[in-house]
């Protein structure tokens, strides 16, 4: 089947539609992580606001139901790169803010009493080959090298991978503690539910035809407010004027049948711990609470003109990709079912950096840039949102991520042309690390060059 893992067995009350002019202090386009958690913490930070959330479909409708549930310090960007662009204090600052924003994360959701089956077990990546090996190790020290210490990032031998979980092929790998697994759209539907009872407004069906200073306009209704926020993260390359802004990149996913007792002794996957193949292709995966493998990889196509449609969101050829991935790195499995395919787009700026923007002139903010990153990182960006509205003068709202400006994305066809040869370049240079146990370095620098 085609729909999401994450929807077995979750009630979804449908919102209704904006069908009237609507005058609130903020708006909110986009009813997902970023405009759920801005419009949380703003209630927080001035509860007198009046808030109205829409969405052209319903509350955590893209990747915000769908991903694979990590909760996750990691950034798009790695300590290394983001010291090089913006300092060593400004480096430390934000991923030191991106470990608590896990924490944040339990807080808010014990506080609310939202049940997500958040479990802090960390995250760990498998060396699965020898090519991996020296990659994995250089990622270690550059995390050291940057300031942090080896129980933020650390090296484990082979041995200690496999008590964490067992592993038929490891080389060693690389385990932080600064990640949890969950349900992610427990979460967005806990949210919305919070926000709801505290008198924040929600409608659903109702996509944004215009989004300008301090108005909002859709096909039945319209809001005006002194601030508009604009949290559409993959779907904004649908709005007007953001064709470019940034691309919707498809990831995809699958689960197994809950596997019996006997299996998870096997695997002995007892902690949660999120998983990551040490490939260049990106992977993750989870044990969910009922006792399943969710696993979800990079791989499919960019589709011309930043084209998003439900088709897209199973690919046979991927999808069946991802199944012998599982079955090859987790034999113990058998001839387990699989029972859901799914998938769908998400946002990268051109840069590859996030962003949490508001400009007080004209009363329009922005976050997002995820890459795929965004569970915590959008709960970071919620909350410097809220600051800079509320005029807090946070430290947050000078960090990195504040008001920062990514170039736009290449015209087509070279924007098609340069991704998918990207996308291309990055799968053989898997392919031939798999064959050789050698790091496929030469591939690799082409391909970073042609990233630019």
């Amino acid at each position: 089947m085609t729909h999401s893992l994450w929807q077995d067995g979750v009630a979804q009350n449908e919102r209704r539609q904006l069908v009237e002019k609507l005058e609130v202090d903020v708006a909110i386009v986009g009813a997902g992580y970023t405009g759920l958690w801005t419009a949380y913490y703003l209630n927080e930070l001035d509860p007198k606001l009046t808030i109205a959330i829409i969405d052209s479909k319903q509350v955590g409708f893209g990747a915000s139901g769908r991903n694979g549930g990590w909760c996750s310090a990691l950034l798009p960007w790695s300590p290394t790169e983001l010291e090089l662009r913006h300092g060593r204090a400004a480096m430390q600052f934000i991923q030191r803010e991106m470990f608590a924003t896990v924490d944040e994360v339990r807080r808010a959701t014990t506080v609310e009493e939202i049940d997500c089956d958040f479990t802090k077990g960390g995250t760990l990546t498998s060396a699965s080959s020898p090519a991996h090996v020296d990659r994995l190790r250089k990622e270690v020290a550059s995390w050291q090298e940057s300031g942090f210490s080896s129980s933020d990032m650390g090296w484990l031998e082979a041995h200690q991978v496999r008590d964490r979980i067992n592993l038929t092929a490891t080389e060693g790998g690389v385990f932080s503690p600064h990640c949890a697994a969950l349900h992610p759209l427990k979460l967005v539907i806990g949210l919305a539910q919070a926000l709801e009872r505290r008198d924040i407004q929600l409608f659903g069906n109702s996509p944004a035809l215009g989004i300008k200073p301090h108005h909002v306009t859709t096909p039945e209704g319209s809001l005006t407010a002194r601030h508009v926020v604009r949290a559409t993260e993959a779907y904004t390359s649908q709005l007007p004027g953001h064709r470019r802004t940034v691309i919707p990149l498809y990831s995809l996913m699958v689960a197994t049948e809950p596997l019996p007792k006997n299996v998870w002794d096997e695997l002995g996957w007892s902690q949660r711990t999120t998983f990551a193949d040490g490939r260049n292709m990106v992977t993750y995966a989870q044990r969910t609470a009922d006792g399943r493998i969710a696993f979800g990889g990079r791989g499919a196509p960019y589709h011309f003109g930043s084209a998003i449609h439900h088709r897209f969101d199973e690919d046979r050829p991927i999808h069946g990709k991802i199944e012998k991935t599982v079955r090859r790195l987790f034999p113990q499995i058998g001839d387990a079912h699989f029972t859901h395919r799914w998938g769908g787009p998400l946002a990268a700026s051109r840069d590859w950096h996030p962003f949490a923007t508001y400009d007080r002139s004209t009363g329009l903010a922005a976050g997002g840039g995820y890459v795929g990153d965004g569970v915590a990182l959008s709960n970071l960006v919620g909350r410097t949102l809220g600051h800079f509205i509320v005029g807090t003068d946070h430290p947050l709202t000078r960090s990195l991520l504040a008001n920062h400006s990514s170039q736009q994305w290449e015209r087509e066809p070279w924007r098609w042309l340069g991704i998918n040869g990207v996308l291309a370049l990055t799968e053989l240079a898997d392919r031939r690390e798999r064959r050789s146990g050698q790091a496929s370095r030469r591939i690799l620098r082409i391909r970073d060059r042609l990233m630019g």
